[in-house]
């Protein structure tokens, strides 16, 4: 138990961007998990309900200290807005897509809140 506690921990990196000013609500969330394409994984997720956030964007950064070597780690960054009010599940998992019998290498949930008077809030389970 105390290995996945650990492993959860150790990939659960939120990033929350903030608009202009500390008085406005946020608007986005950013999710960055530790990972490394070459070997066939990529974060994938879910998220339940659906119309609370919308995906802006989602990219793979290599490590700096990693790009002149081959097979390094880097971050998988997905962004996130907020639709509507409400709670979503954003269920996300580490995995080959082609092992579609294979359960998920490393999984992580996080849970978003959009409320009309604090906005967009993004907190790792």
């Amino acid at each position: 138990m105390k290995n996945s506690i650990e492993l959860v921990s150790l990939f659960c990196i939120v990033v929350l961007v903030l608009g202009c000013s500390e008085t406005q609500k946020r608007k986005t969330a950013t999710v960055e998990l530790q990972g490394n394409p070459t070997t066939g994984y990529t974060w994938v997720y879910t998220m339940s309900p659906e119309g609370i956030l919308g995906e802006i964007s989602n990219e793979y950064i290599a490590d700096k200290s990693g790009e002149a070597v081959v097979g390094s780690d880097g971050k998988f960054i997905f962004t996130f807005e907020a639709l509507s009010e409400g709670e979503v599940e954003i269920n996300f998992s580490y995995l080959r897509a082609w092992e579609v019998d294979t359960p998920a290498a490393k999984t992580v949930v996080y849970r978003a809140t959009v409320d009309d008077k604090t906005g967009l809030t993004l907190t790792c389970q």
